[in-house]
C-alpha cells in the first residue's frame, strides 16, 4: 500500500474514532521510501552534507546531494527547521528532503527533519539548544539524522 493509501486508511480511522497508533506496515511503507529515494540536503555547508552521508552511508541508504537554497527568511518563522525543509522541497526534484535548523523560539534547539516531495513529515529528531549539549555542529547533525532513522526501527548496516 501506498503511503498516499496508507495516510488515507489513518485519516479514516482517525475521523470514526478507530486509530489506535501506527502500523508496523505504515512505519515500513517509510523506511522503503528512504530506501528507495533520491535525497537532498537543504544546505550550502559541505560538512553538514559530509555528516549526513556518514550517517545515510552507515544505514544502508542512499547518498544525499546539496541542494542550496536560500534560508535566511527562515529564522523569521515559527518552525526555521520545518520551513526549510518546505523549500527545499518546493524547489527541489528531490524525493526526500533533509532539513536542519532551529526548532522554533531563539534558545529552542535544533530540529533536523525529513519530509517527503508531497510535503510529509517522514521523521525528525531534536538537540537541545547549543549552549547545553556543546557540540559541533557535524556531530550534532550526524546524531539528529542517527535518531531520526531508528525512529523507524532502522539501524546501522553491518
Amino acid at each position: 500500500m501506498s503511503l498516499g493509501e496508507l495516510l488515507l486508511r489513518a485519516v479514516r480511522e482517525s475521523s470514526e474514532g478507530r486509530r489506535r497508533g501506527d502500523r508496523e506496515e505504515e512505519v515500513r511503507a517509510i523506511r522503503e521510501r528512504l530506501r528507495s529515494a533520491r535525497i537532498a540536503v537543504v544546505t550550502s555547508n559541505r560538512e553538514k552534507l559530509e555528516a549526513v552521508n556518514e550517517v545515510l552511508s552507515a544505514f544502508g541508504l542512499p547518498e544525499a546531494e546539496m541542494h542550496k537554497v536560500p534560508t535566511e527568511m527562515a529564522d523569521a518563522t515559527p518552525c526555521p527547521a520545518l520551513f526549510k525543509a518546505l523549500l527545499g522541497v518546493q524547489t527541489s526534484d528531490a524525493d526526500v528532503v533533509i532539513a536542519r535548523g532551529r526548532l522554533g523560539a531563539p534558545g529552542s534547539g535544533a530540529m533536523t527533519v525529513f519530509v517527503d516531495d508531497r510535503c510529509r513529515i517522514l521523521t525528525a529528531a531534536l538537540s537541545p539548544p547549543h549552549v547545553l549539549h556543546g557540540l559541533p555542529v557535524r556531530e550534532a547533525m550526524k546524531r539528529e539524522v542517527r535518531r531520526a532513522l531508528e525512529r523507524l526501527g532502522m539501524r546501522e548496516a553491518e
